[in-house]
């Protein structure tokens, strides 16, 4: 029971300070080059396909960069 309960433990200690990837949006068009912070960005709003919701480290691999109308 004692090993059943420190396993358990240790399982939420390490789940609990896991860091949660940041998630951006990007328009699905093979033209779109840039990934967004916000789905309010006007660079966005001109996206006349799906807009898709993605982490931030996901959007760099496949080459997206940030929109440059964001801070």
């Amino acid at each position: 029971m004692k090993k059943i309960f420190l396993l358990l433990s240790i399982f939420i200690f390490f789940t609990a300070f896991q860091a949660k990837e940041k998630e951006v949006f990007i328009c699905t068009t093979t033209s779109s080059k840039t990934y967004h912070i916000k789905k309010e960005c006007s660079g966005l709003i001109k996206c006349k396909s799906i807009i898709k919701k993605i982490t931030q480290k996901k959007a760099e691999n496949v080459g997206r960069i940030k929109c440059k109308l964001e801070k």
